[in-house]
């Protein structure tokens, strides 16, 4: 009964296999790093270089919910990717001034975490309805 189950569950792309661009998915990102490096550049200060990555994975959330085709993993996995490459001059803002190791950590493993919920947010939202073929 079960492997029915996992059958019937798997069924999303039901006629068309897709495969993943990830080029492009890395061109986004690559361009929200370097959005956020020049953010952080201009004014040194984490929080405002931290909105352009938002603003981008927000984006691309929405873009996704409005295409239907996006199954929650598969937008985790892209949204995952978009968030780390764009959180990229961030983490090194965060980690290169390394005065104290326990504050470094804790800035680090914050920003691991508000990428990682940031993400499954975004895929919560950009995911596709159940009944949507």
């Amino acid at each position: 009964m079960s492997q029915i189950t996992i059958i019937v569950m798997d069924m999303g792309n039901l006629f068309l296999k897709e495969r993943e661009r990830w080029w492009i998915w890395l061109i986004w990102s690559a361009l929200g790093g370097l959005l956020s490096g020049y953010i952080l550049s201009l004014t040194k200060q984490q929080l405002l270089g931290f909105v352009v990555p938002c603003l981008l994975v927000l984006s691309i959330a929405i873009w996704m919910n409005y295409m239907k085709r996006f199954e929650f993993f598969r937008a985790f996995k892209i949204l995952f990717l978009v968030v780390s490459v764009s959180f990229t001059p961030l983490l090194l803002n965060a980690l290169i001034p390394a005065n104290e190791v326990a504050i470094t950590v804790v800035k680090g493993s914050v920003l691991f975490v508000s990428g990682l919920l940031l993400s499954l947010i975004c895929a919560w939202f950009a995911k596709r309805p159940k009944q949507y073929y």
